[in-house]
């Protein structure tokens, strides 16, 4: 009887991962196949300053809603949930006007002291770019929380076509460097544009009153006061070792790592996300409806995730210089042995980081913040003391993998201990209620 009872929600769950995940393969799968067209309309260096400019932009972005978005799911009313997206957007707003004035102020010296003199009169873009992940991150979450797959899966597609598309009519033209950053403003806005418009959009919602916002900075005040330096540290963790690295060993180096890491981040754009997505919709409503069965959740999740990447991590693992070469252009060989150094290291942040949401769910923020503090510490220390020591490259982006297997270890742990601390509550609970 109870399989019967499960049988409906799983195949909810498998038909809005398969509409996701298949919205996210056409979508990242144009950038895989124009990846090689790219590396021969634009040098290193300006992958390079791409580097830089996502770095910046990611973190900024990651602050930019004060990671209200995260509290969408958790209101058991629709009307409360929209005040906290509205609220979101509407801090995400202010953000962009204050990245304008720096910007405008301050943008030759920032781009200078990132080693990136190239971005000096593009600093405009940022703010734009950075409103676009902001409210894009809002209305995903919208489309989370009412289960609404199918547009998750559409706004994947839009995404990645639309930034591939961009970019390489701005190579061909040869608009370089700024082509690469035009192309990141233009997926995101059109991605963010078909979730807000589309049926059961955000921008169909009510508008909250001004005591409704209130209450929402008071019932979620964990979230900006604690989460929000979280999700700064989170993205530095994974956007700083780039800008040490380049400090460190060059405009050259980080824009071989650029494409890298974005050879190495595919899986987890084309899997890896849709799973979170689905993950944090499922487990989300699990939680509210008290089921035990938050521990189970991540343990499967991340041992699928691991099997599923264990096959490309290992064929990098042997062939990635010979691949790069090939594929990319003589020229990004040295990119395969970074890719070697790497796998491993990505395939642990593969396996883990759709379940890292489990802390934010269950309002783990301090455990969180610890984590992410601890890995800003390994990912970014461990190349500064290679550096300082007068080793290579190679040595420093080896020390940069293992941190990653450390780090993402912890946090598999963290997750699976407040699941299970969850589950144990519920059962409590339970065995109140009857």
């Amino acid at each position: 009887m109870v399989e019967e009872m499960l049988k409906p929600k799983q195949r909810r769950v498998t038909a809005g991962l398969a509409k996701v995940l298949g919205g996210s393969i056409l979508g990242q799968g144009v950038g895989v196949l124009c990846a090689p067209l790219l590396t021969r309309l634009f040098s290193p260096s300006d992958f390079g300053a791409l580097a830089v400019f996502t770095a910046v932009v990611t973190m900024c972005g990651a602050v930019c809603t004060l990671r209200l978005e995260a509290a969408i799911p958790l209101p058991r009313s629709d009307v409360r949930a929209a005040a906290v997206a509205w609220t979101a957007l509407g801090i995400a707003a202010a953000w962009t006007v204050l990245l304008m004035v720096v910007g405008m102020v301050a943008g030759d010296f920032i781009s200078m002291a990132l080693a990136a003199p190239a971005l000096a009169p593009l600093w405009w873009l940022v703010a734009p770019t950075v409103f676009a992940v902001g409210a894009g991150q809002v209305m995903a979450a919208w489309m989370v929380r009412a289960q609404r797959y199918g547009q998750l899966g559409r706004r994947n597609v839009t995404l990645g076509v639309g930034q591939v598309a961009v970019q390489l009519v701005c190579g061909v033209v040869e608009w370089r460097p700024i082509g690469l950053l035009l192309g990141l403003l233009a997926g995101r806005a059109a991605a963010f544009g078909g979730l807000g418009f589309g049926a059961g959009g955000l921008l169909w919602q009510r508008r909250p009153r001004a005591k409704q916002v209130t209450g929402v900075f008071v019932q979620y005040r964990r979230f900006p006061l604690v989460s929000s330096w979280s999700a700064l540290l989170n993205t530095a963790g994974s956007q700083a070792p780039l800008l040490v690295i380049s400090m460190c060993y060059g405009q050259a180096a980080v824009g071989l790592i650029a494409l890298t890491v974005r050879v190495l981040a595919t899986p987890a754009a084309i899997i890896g996300q849709p799973v979170a997505q689905v993950y944090l919709g499922e487990v989300s409503a699990a939680n509210r409806e008290r089921s035990a069965q938050l521990g189970r959740a991540v343990q499967d999740t991340v041992r699928r995730l691991l099997i599923v990447g264990l096959l490309p991590a290992g064929v990098l693992a042997v062939f990635a210089p010979s691949l790069f070469a090939a594929i990319f252009g003589h020229g990004w060989s040295e990119a395969g042995h970074y890719a070697q150094l790497l796998s491993i290291g990505y395939l642990v942040e593969f396996a883990v980081a759709p379940v890292s949401q489990t802390l934010l769910l269950l309002e783990r923020q301090v455990v969180q913040l610890g984590w992410d503090f601890s890995r800003l510490v390994l990912t970014t220390g461990g190349p500064a003391v290679c550096f300082l020591l007068g080793t290579p490259v190679l040595t420093a982006i080896t020390v940069l993998s293992a941190s990653y297997v450390v780090s993402y270890g912890m946090l598999y742990v963290y997750c699976l201990r407040a699941a299970r601390d969850a589950d144990r509550a519920s059962s409590r609970d339970g065995v109140a209620t009857a």
